[in-house]
């Protein structure tokens, strides 16, 4: 079957990391997936065809692009626009989000939209009970968010038979980001680690601020930061350890994948940390924004392999807790 996954999100948030996964296995699963996003929204789309469009391109040309490329079928990521094409191009479609999920600018149709959907599937990321007012007179799903994992590369040398070790981070650039503290975590510890190198991903308002102080610092040989568009999870791959210095997340998608994807991490204390986190066991936790305590788990879990490989394999489990085949199923129940 032609299907074709739209992905979409808000200025906070976007779907690329679980739509790219999904058109991937589903594409395994032996249908013909396109994804298709508003241009430079996806960053990655490896394994599938990406098909951008303009974010001001209208329902009825998408939908006429459907047609003429014959899609029989349409996976909405948090993207009504393409629920609207779908309905005018009549074909059947699926529409996801997260729960508590609100777009930039309030879509006063979107409820009535959502009822030609065949279904309505709440990506859960709580506990608590959905809020069912929310969608009254909708056809609802609820499905468990899964971990997006990684193969590591090899795991199996020791960091002596390694040339270099790698200590990976991402997130937001910003205020309460906690990349200022592992910067001065790191300018104590790239001295006596020479192998080692820092990678951190994220764009934001810090971003000079924590380049001069790479540059001040000599740390220009050990540390690079490289934007949020490129790929991190080939650099999970690499990896050796993720480092997790947010004070105050209000998301955890990525140490969530990077410990799925065997990775040892080191965050700091917040409640959705602990959620995943049993401290010691699948990794280690330390008080959020003190820099001694992040610079003492950090150099053990760089100077002891074993360590690091045991709770490697605890956090690995999470790929079995939050498994992606369900995630996938859930979505072929309906095509």
């Amino acid at each position: 079957m032609k299907i074709a996954v739209f992905i979409g999100g808000n200025k906070e948030f976007t779907a690329s990391r679980l739509g790219v996964k999904l058109a991937e296995e589903l594409q395994h699963a032996g249908h013909e997936v396109t994804v298709r996003a508003v241009k430079g929204k996806v960053k990655c789309a490896s394994g599938v065809t990406l098909k951008e469009y303009a974010a001001a391109a209208k329902p009825k040309t998408l939908a006429a692009t459907l047609v003429k490329e014959g899609v029989e079928f349409v996976i909405s990521l948090m993207n009504l626009a393409a629920c609207e094409c779908a309905a005018e191009a009549k074909i059947p479609f699926v529409y996801a989000e997260e729960e508590n999920f609100k777009e930039d600018k309030a879509v006063k149709t979107k409820k009535a939209l959502l009822k030609k959907a065949k279904q309505v599937l709440v990506i859960k990321t709580t506990d608590k009970p959905l809020n069912k007012k929310n969608y009254t007179g909708l056809k609802v799903t609820e499905v468990a968010g899964p971990a997006v994992w990684v193969e590591h590369y090899n795991y199996n040398k020791p960091a002596c038979f390694k040339k270099e070790n790698n200590i990976v981070a991402v997130g937001k650039l910003a205020k309460d980001s906690g990349f200022d503290m592992l910067l001065k975590t790191w300018a104590r510890l790239a001295p006596a680690h020479t192998s080692w190198h820092l990678t951190i991903v994220g764009d934001g308002t810090a971003k000079t601020a924590l380049k001069k102080f790479i540059a001040k610092h000599g740390l220009e040989a050990s540390t690079e930061i490289v934007p949020e568009s490129a790929d991190a999870y080939s650099l999970l791959r690499n990896a050796d350890i993720f480092a997790y210095p947010a004070v105050n997340p209000s998301r955890t998608d990525i140490l969530l994948d990077a410990m799925a994807s065997k990775l040892p991490c080191v965050a700091c204390e917040s409640t959705p940390v602990t959620e995943l986190i049993i401290n010691g066991v699948n990794g280690v936790i330390v008080n959020a924004g003190e820099e001694e305590p992040f610079t003492i788990a950090l150099d053990e879990m760089m100077v002891n392999w074993g360590r690091r490989v045991g709770i490697a394999v605890e956090a690995g489990k999470l790929k079995d807790k939050f498994p992606f085949a369900e995630f996938v199923r859930a979505f072929l129940n309906f095509i």
